[in-house]
């Protein structure tokens, strides 16, 4: 969030697991930019019923309950609304709830704020118009201040469209200080370790090798500090796995993984939703000792 308001920033990437918050990141953006700096919006879903349920059940309930939003958008009910479903004024500009499997909702309008919410199910065209991502950020070509936020839970390494936004970003990742050593590390799923039962799981430190309990993470949380991995060239980009979740403990997260690694289906969704990652497909490989023995002389031949 803080990103959105940096003028150096043009494009945001957040690449993180299931239910740590972000469609509320994405609800927060839009709520900023009603209020604070009016501009044409887009809000993208991978289709036009779960934009619609967007619309009613997590953007309704933000403007109803929010004094400074409610009193720029007016209630659809009222005769003078200028309000729909999908399309909300507002003073300043407008936001528009569209699908991407919708080539129509897609139409030309511009627009200087993208935000695009679980690209990794779009479909790879809308219509016969082409990607979704490209077609709505085009839209906002014309504006020299423009944003646009992807997010989305990973699926297949290769092409998933949020890995591939994110390995272009600067990389960014969430370091936490050891509440032992105080030394900054990232989360790593390598580093939590159980006993007997997964539900008694817990982390241990990579640098003093002290045992961090769920108790620890609060602290750890509130005194952490995002940092860039990769130089950084307009587009910043997130990634956060569960391990961060305050709403999960660790001893839940590896009792699922306990459960979801019996099967390769359910261990993919594991690593998509728990880890934030995206799941590499099981190939054949080739061993490098066959296939240097298998060489064979190349001769050249000069045709007279």
């Amino acid at each position: 969030m803080d990103a959105v308001c940096d003028r150096e920033v043009e494009s945001i990437v957040i690449r993180a697991s299931a239910q740590v918050g972000k469609t509320e990141i994405l609800n927060n953006i839009a709520g900023y930019y009603i209020h604070q700096d009016p501009a044409p919006i887009l809000l993208l879903q991978p289709t036009l019923e779960i934009a619609e349920a967007w619309s009613k059940d997590r953007f309704a309930p933000m403007i109803r309950d929010t004094a400074a939003l409610s009193e720029l958008i007016k209630d659809p009910r009222s005769r003078d609304s200028g309000n729909t479903l999908l399309h909300k004024k507002f003073p300043g500009g407008h936001i528009t709830m569209a699908g991407a499997n919708s080539p129509a909702s897609l139409a030309s309008r511009p627009i200087r704020i993208v935000l695009m919410d679980e690209v990794d199910r779009y479909p790879l065209s809308a219509g016969a118009e082409g990607d979704p991502r490209s077609l709505a950020k085009k839209r906002s070509t014309t504006f020299w201040n423009r944003k646009d936020i992807q997010a989305s839970t990973p699926t297949v390494k290769g092409i998933s469209p949020i890995d591939a936004a994110y390995e272009n970003s600067d990389q960014r990742l969430y370091y936490v200080p050891c509440t032992h050593c105080g030394e900054y590390q990232y989360l790593k799923w390598a580093q939590v370790k159980w006993d007997k039962e997964p539900e008694e799981a817990y982390y241990v430190c990579e640098c003093c090798g002290v045992v961090l309990t769920d108790s620890d993470k609060p602290a750890m949380l509130a005194a952490g500090e995002w940092r860039a991995e990769m130089p950084f060239k307009g587009v910043a980009g997130f990634h956060l796995s569960e391990l961060y979740s305050p709403w999960v403990t660790f001893g839940q997260i590896a009792k699922n993984f306990t459960i979801a690694k019996l099967l390769p289906e359910t261990l993919k969704t594991w690593v998509n939703t728990s880890l934030g990652e995206s799941w590499e497909e099981a190939g054949e490989g080739l061993d490098e000792d066959s296939l240097m023995g298998r060489r064979e002389e190349l001769l050249d031949f000069i045709m007279l």
